[in-house]
Order: structure tokens, then sequence, then C-alpha cells
């Protein structure tokens, strides 16, 4: 019984004794990824500019330098009042995890590029942190990839002519977006900035930031295809936000175009002469207190979804009347919806009373459809006010196809009413709705519909350089008929349409400063 005993005693301090060391071995190997997680080389901070090589000369194997590329293992502090100039074509390869920080200055600018990667892209970095003393920085032709993100905190640098792709790293600390800025007001411009994991440029909802956004390729971001924009900002600082002159092209169907969720306010938004296109939606801005100007952009296709309950709209505002946006010149097309306005928002689209002279219209929107319905303007407020859209395009000069394409009290009874007279023709020039000169007209086309030819009669009051011409239901012109000076009297011309496919076309009629329009139907 004693042996017994003993023995059983010696097995069971073997299985302690053996599970001791498994646990010990793994302390071990906890504590040394532990030491090597933290481990780090600062720069002395004592007012010194650093190239790459004496990096690698002072900084006792935390950077090194082999085979052509620069190995970062951990982590590379440029301490504050100290300099790190990268001149030189140059390959950073950075390892698991590692980080740098930035709290001096940091100056990228070399011949060609330079390039901070991943020494194993199935192992990705984190990559870039710039802390509030590192304002002077510059990043310009940089290749930044296979990491988390260039994050900036209080402080405004330049990012010129970079390329900023395949970051699809998470990292705890960082940012969710290629670009993330917290109270930072940076230029970024002339840059390629594609296949992200969600952003390609994020801030927060109540952070202060006021990015100036110009002449970039913002291409195919939110590779995680949840849903985040392109471009996804919060509140503001008293700078303006400005986001100009880029291409903002989606892939992935939950991705938006640019959005807009202050918690907080926006003093000064400008959004123009971007290319929107193909994301889940073009423009989104909710919540209160934004001063916002879009002008000149086109916004197309933005229907990646596919859902019309969930997106799809090219311009969507929905807040309260403190929301002050005006929208002018914009091309809206080819979305599941043009506009869409919801709460109680009261955005501008073109108030030819306003002594606002940028408050003018002229924006084109049409043929926005979903479910086999043209939505191109949808004023989803509850209210008796009137929405000023006057003074734009709307792909038809026919005031009855008009308010087929628009959606407020009329269709609805509770919804506020949308005012889009006067209206104008696709190539800028006003079309009236009151009657023209008793003998200045345009006849009703025989026969009307038509295959495949038709008969447009006009008469003239004076001598005068008549133009006719046809354009399809997008405003492209695809038939001019009459171009010369003609004498007062009554003229008949014949359309033959055997080369146009079945639709609905308008014919257009310019004399001595006068016009009128007429809609033919071509039924095969």
């Amino acid at each position: 019984m004693i042996k017994l005993t003993i023995k059983l005693f010696i097995k069971n301090f073997k299985n302690l004794l053996n599970l001791v060391m498994k646990r010990l071995v793994y302390i071990i190997a906890f504590l040394l990824t532990l030491q090597q997680a933290f481990a780090a080389y600062s720069t002395p901070g004592t007012g010194k500019n650093w190239n790459l090589d004496s990096l690698v000369a002072n900084s006792s194997g935390h950077f090194t330098y082999s085979g052509g590329s620069y190995f970062l293992q951990d982590t590379l502090i440029i301490s504050q009042s100290d300099t790190i100039k990268v001149y030189q074509n140059s390959v950073i390869k950075m390892g698991n995890l590692s980080i740098l920080y930035v709290f001096g200055t940091l100056l990228i600018n070399p011949v060609d590029s330079a390039k901070i990667t991943a020494a194993d892209t199935n192992f990705k970095h984190i990559g870039i942190r710039l802390d509030s003393t590192s304002g002077a920085s510059v990043l310009k032709k940089l290749i930044f990839e296979y990491g988390n993100s260039i994050y900036m905190l209080n402080c405004n640098i330049l990012i010129d002519s970079c390329t900023i792709r395949f970051n699809t790293n998470y990292a705890s600390g960082m940012q969710s977006g290629a670009i993330a800025l917290f109270k930072a007001n940076p230029i970024i411009s002339h840059c390629k900035i594609f296949r992200n994991r969600r952003a390609a440029i994020v801030s927060g909802a109540n952070i202060a930031s006021s990015p100036v956004i110009t002449d970039n390729l913002i291409l195919e971001n939110d590779t995680e295809n949840g849903n985040y924009p392109q471009i996804n900002l919060g509140a503001a600082s008293t700078s303006p936000v400005i986001i100009r002159n880029n291409t903002i092209r989606g892939l992935y169907p939950m991705s938006g175009g640019i959005s807009f969720l202050p918690i907080g306010s926006i003093p000064s938004l400008i959004i123009e002469n971007n290319i929107i296109k193909r994301n889940r939606y073009g423009i989104a801005i909710q919540n209160a207190n934004i001063n916002a100007y879009i002008n000149n952009n086109i916004i197309d296709s933005n229907n990646a979804q596919g859902l019309p309950m969930l997106g799809g709209s090219g311009i969507n505002i929905y807040g309260n009347s403190t929301l002050n946006i005006i929208c002018t010149r914009n091309m809206i097309r080819w979305n599941l919806w043009g506009v869409t306005v919801q709460s109680s928002a009261k955005p501008n689209f073109g108030d030819l009373s306003s002594s606002d002279t940028t408050d003018v219209g002229l924006n084109k929107i049409y043929n926005n459809s979903h479910n086999d319905s043209i939505f191109d303007f949808y004023y989803n407020v509850t209210t008796t006010d009137t929405l000023k859209a006057e003074n734009n395009f709307w792909g038809t000069t026919i005031a009855d196809s008009i308010e087929a394409h628009v959606w407020h009290r009329p269709d609805i009874q509770n919804l506020g009413v949308i005012d889009y007279l006067p209206y104008r023709f696709a190539a800028g020039i006003e079309n009236s709705t009151k009657e023209n000169p008793v003998l200045f007209r345009l006849f009703e086309a025989f026969p009307n519909p038509f295959n495949p030819a038709t008969k447009i009669k006009y008469q003239l009051t004076s001598s005068s350089l008549v133009h006719l011409k046809i354009y399809d239901i997008s405003g492209k012109l695809i038939d001019e008929l009459v171009n010369r000076k003609q004498a007062p009297g009554i003229y008949e011309v014949e359309w033959y349409a055997a080369g146009f496919s079945s639709g609905i076309y308008f014919c257009r009629l310019d004399a001595g400063g006068l016009t009128g329009s007429r809609k033919l139907v071509l039924i095969k």
C-alpha cells in the first residue's frame, strides 16, 4: 500500500513538473515577445539631422541594411527636435507590427520614389504615427503599403505624389483608414490611394480636422466590404475642408463615396470638380451645423450595392435647417436616386431670387432610376416648406415629364414642395414656360408616335439663323436637321429615324433668340 502511494506520488509529481515546465516555456516565450514588441530605438533629441545610413550606424541593430533594403525590426522613434531626411531612392522593410513614431520631423522627397513596405506581406507593419511636434513633416513620392495607416495627431503635414495601397492591417491604437486624422489639417494632393482595408481618408466624428484633399485618384478602397465610404470625415476646425479635383471610384458593394457625419460642426466645406462613380452612394452629408458648397461634380453610376432602400443616392442630405448647403453645376445621373433630402433639411439647388450669386442651379439631374421608375429628386421631408431647385436640367424640356421624375407633395400629400421652375435645356439655355410670340411657333410633329419618319413644322417671325436639332433622352445631340439663315414663313422638315432605336427624343428650334421644343416618340 505504501509502495503504491509512493508510485502515485512520483507519477503525479512528474506530471505536475511537466506542466510547470510547459507553462514556464510559455511564460518565457511571452516575455521574449513582449520584450520584442516594446523594443525600440529613439534618436537622442539633440536637434540632429539624420539620414537612413546614420540610423543604421547608431541604432544598435534596430535599423539595419542588407541586400539593397533597409529593415526596421520593431519601433523607431524620431525624437522631438530631430529630423530624418530621406532624399535618395530607397526601400524600407518593416517587421511584423513595427512602427515609426515621429515626434520630430520626417522629410521624404526622393528623386523617384521611396517605399515603406512589409518585410513579409503575411505579417504586416503598423505604419507611421506623426504627433503634434511633427507638423513640418513632408511625405513626397512615397509608396506606403502592407501596413495599417499613416496616422496624424495635432499636426498639419504635406502628403504629395504618394502611392498608398494594400494597407489591410488592423492595429490597436491606430485608425481604420489608410490616412487617419486626429485634430489634423494636412494637404493630401496628387496621390493614388487604393485597395486599402476601409476608408482612404478618415477622421473622428467629434474630432475637428480640416484636410485639403486635391487632385488624387481614390480607387476601390474598403476591401473589407463594410459600411465605409472612401472619404469618411467628421467635425472640422475653422479652416475649410476642401475636396477638389479628385476621382473617387468604387468597386465593393458596401463602399460609399464621400461621407460627413460630424458630432459638432463643419464651418466651411467645399466639394467641387470631382468625379464620383460606382460607389454605394456618391455624397452623404448628415447632422447639423454644416456650411457646404457642392459644385461642378460628376456623380454617376453610384449603384454598386443595388438596394435602393439602403443607398444609391447621388447626393443624400439628412439633417435640419442648420444645414446650409448649396448645390450647383453638378452632373447627377445613373444613380439609383439622384438627390434625396431627409429629416428637415432644406438645401438649395438653385434660387434665382437669392442674392447669393453661387446659388444659381445649373445642375443636370437625370436618368436616376430603380424598379423601372425615375427618381431624380426625392424630397422626403414632412413640411409645408418649398425647396428651391430652379434653373436645372432634368433630362427633358417637358414640364409634365419633369414632374414625373421628382417626388414631393403632388405625389405624397404631407411632403414639401420642390420648386423646379424655371428649368433649363441641356445646353444651358433656359427653356421658358411662357408662350412664345404667336408668329414664332414650333408645331407638334406629325405623325407622333412615328416609325420611321415624322414631319416637323415651324413658323418664323423674321429672317434669322435657324437651328433645328434632335436630342436623345439624356440631352445628347444626335442629329441636326437645319443650320442656315431663313426668311419669315412656315417651314416643314422631315426627320427620318430608321437608324435610331425606339425611345423618346426631343426636337429643339432656335431662331432669332427664341426657342421651342417638342417631344418625339419613335416606336419600332
